[in-house]
């Protein structure tokens, strides 16, 4: 009687060196044992569920007809903490973690960045993620008031010319110009600095013509 193509073939589903779901293969019968099959290396019988962002890693590595452990994709850049991606390691596993780790990090790129591990000899190892140190309370309202004095800075330059000394204009209007120069100066003590700034009004002068 001629065998059917289910006994002449059977499919099984191989893992990587880490155990992790990579593709479907075809085992061939054993020619020295008629109820045998040759497995390549890394398989099982049980197929995986397949279902979508999930990994799938063999739960015994000793059994032929070992099932699958589900292990959802990385949802979130802190899913990556504590993972090391080989840098030499081209498993499609390994290749997922890559796109989904430089994706993360592309959209977050000030809460996150990529860190490269490297061995003894300064050569890539792996690569994982990184969370950026984010500045405290302190840090941000020193980095509001530097930005205001800065500004202040700015808008006090424009009017270094009409305390010269020599620019053309009476006592009265040269002390407005002192006087709105020193409410310059003194806009970080005001009550809603950095955050809430009243900026006093530049004086009209006038040239005064010989």
């Amino acid at each position: 009687m001629t065998n059917s193509v289910e006994n002449l073939v059977k499919t099984v589903y191989v893992y990587d060196e880490d155990g992790y779901f990579t593709d479907s293969h075809i085992a061939q019968p054993n020619p020295r044992s008629p109820v045998g099959w040759l497995f390549p290396p890394r398989s099982t019988t049980i197929k995986p569920a397949m279902e979508p962002r999930m990994f799938y890693k063999i739960r015994n590595e000793n059994v032929a007809w070992s099932d699958w452990e589900a292990v959802p994709y990385p949802s979130k850049p802190e899913d990556f903490v504590g993972i090391e991606i080989p840098h030499q390691s081209r498993t499609q596993r390994s290749n997922t973690l890559r796109l989904w780790l430089r994706k993360f990090v592309a959209e977050n790129p000030t809460l996150w960045r990529e860190k490269q591990i490297n061995d003894e000899d300064g050569n890539l190892k792996a690569i994982t993620i990184e969370a950026i140190p984010q500045p405290t309370e302190a840090e941000i309202a020193e980095q509001k008031a530097q930005a205001v004095r800065g500004q202040r800075d700015r808008i006090l330059s424009q009017t270094d010319y009409l305390v010269s000394g020599d620019y053309p204009i009476s006592d009265d209007d040269l002390a407005a110009v002192k006087a709105y120069r020193q409410a310059l100066r003194d806009v970080p003590a005001q009550d809603g600095f950095p955050d809430s700034v009243v900026w006093p009004e530049l004086p009209q002068v006038t040239v005064l013509r010989d």
